[in-house]
């Protein structure tokens, strides 16, 4: 009924057209062409230019009521923004979901500088000084009200000042019906973090408080679409405190069915990125490797210098001080691996896909995500971050930001808006 591709899904998977050509099919009748424009036409070349015999059109027009849904899907604006920035740069568009929060951090404010005024026109707006705003979480639950015609009006009024362009009507009015962005719904994967410890919230350290994001996966990550994928990314040495089971969630009380998060049934596998981790116990054996070194330096020294002396005995010994040592060492590195590999066999038991990544930046995420799976946008939920924030959208990871904050502003919606939109470019770092 639909035009097959010629487009690869990155790494994992061949393009349509080509398991056709290997599957040996001699005849092909295709309903209706690809609906992008890019496209069209292109599957059924390939397969034309490799001795398949092609005919397009046949029973178009019932082809397409087919897939009227998925034709206007993947012509919004939204979409064809993604599709280029894949083709350009090879890896997802990034939309970052968060939070702009006063800040504290000296950092934020030499970054910026106090970048608007107090006063305007002798009308005092704000007691604020801006500057100090800094990135945080967004909300773990997101909703919007009914409208009404205040709201519709000033809608307008700012988004012509502004001269933005939002994505369609139609997917702003899912806004009235869905609990989140409209962006959660189009894009290929939403990607939420378990921080390594020290990145959780500044005013709690727990270990549940850095599940936040998992937690938000699991619950209201659950009113997805299908074809949504759930990601988290996290550090390999942290899959010890990753809750797998209900009795693990129940230990943290985090009162979510994890089990049910991790099977993922009826919808895109869950999947974990393990980043190259840095945490106590990587730490813990780089220390336990570079001492065994320093003792095998050691006990060659005390070798050489026995064998020269003619001492058989302390030569003996000395080898065998070395020998311990790199046996401790090695026993050390030998269980760690294991405990990460049991705790990866756990996950893959639920049909969870587990794959490490390398690098540890939202920008070496995205680069595997747009050459492994040939996701053309991803939804991020940002972490604690602050300045590494910052970093990651003056690294190319995110070209659209989504803030939640609150101004107190005096003089009404438009101002407020201003303001707003102040904190959150001082946020995100330099214009």
């Amino acid at each position: 009924t639909l035009e097959p591709t010629a487009e690869r899904q990155g790494e994992e998977k061949p393009s349509i057209t080509q398991l056709i050509e290997m599957s040996g099919v001699p005849r092909l009748v295709i309903g209706c062409q690809d609906p992008c424009p890019e496209y069209a036409t292109k599957g059924a070349g390939s397969l034309h230019a490799v001795g398949v015999s092609v005919t397009m059109g046949i029973l178009q027009e019932e082809c397409q009521d087919l897939i009227k849904g998925y034709t206007e899907f993947c012509n919004t604006k939204f979409q064809r923004m993604a599709r280029q920035h894949m083709k350009r740069f090879g890896r997802p568009l990034g939309h970052l979901h968060c939070s702009v929060i006063d800040s504290t951090d000296a950092e934020a404010f030499v970054r910026n500088g106090n970048s608007f005024g107090k006063n305007f026109g002798g009308q005092h707006l704000s007691y604020r000084d801006f500057g100090t705003y800094e990135i945080a979480p967004p909300p773990e639950s997101i909703w919007a009200a009914d409208t009404d015609d205040e709201a519709d009006e000033f809608s307008s009024e700012v988004d012509d000042y502004f001269n933005m362009e939002f994505e369609d009507e139609d997917s702003q009015a899912s806004l009235v019906k869905n609990p989140m962005m409209p962006w959660y719904e189009q894009v290929d994967a939403c990607v939420a973090t378990f921080p390594k410890p020290g990145n959780g919230p500044v005013d709690d350290p727990s270990l549940a408080a850095r599940l936040k994001g998992l937690k938000w996966l699991a619950t209201q990550g659950k009113s997805l679409p299908a074809g949504v994928e759930r990601i988290l990314v996290m550090d390999a040495t942290d899959l010890k405190d990753l809750p797998i089971t209900n009795g693990d969630s129940e230990k943290l009380g985090l009162g979510v069915n994890i089990e049910e998060f991790w099977k993922g049934e009826g919808r895109k596998p869950t999947r974990v990125l393990l980043r190259h981790g840095d945490n106590a116990r990587a730490i813990a054996v780089a220390k336990a490797a570079a001492k065994a070194a320093a003792a095998a330096a050691e006990a060659s020294e005390k070798a050489k210098a026995a064998i020269e002396s003619g001492d058989a005995e302390l030569a003996a010994e000395a080898a065998l001080e070395c020998q311990m040592a790199a046996m401790a060492s090695n026993d050390f590195i030998q269980k760690e691996i294991e405990k990460t590999q049991d705790f990866k066999q756990r996950l893959l038991k639920f049909g969870v896909r587990v794959e490490v990544l390398k690098g540890s930046d939202p920008i070496d995420v995205m680069n595997h995500l747009g050459k492994r799976s040939g996701y053309n946008s991803v939804v991020w939920r940002a972490g604690c971050w602050g300045s590494r924030g910052v970093d990651s959208i003056l690294k190319g990871a995110f070209q659209r930001v989504s803030a939640h904050l609150a101004v107190d502003a005096v003089g009404g919606k438009f101002w407020q808006l201003m303001l707003a939109k102040q904190a959150l470019q001082m946020a995100c770092g330099p214009e």
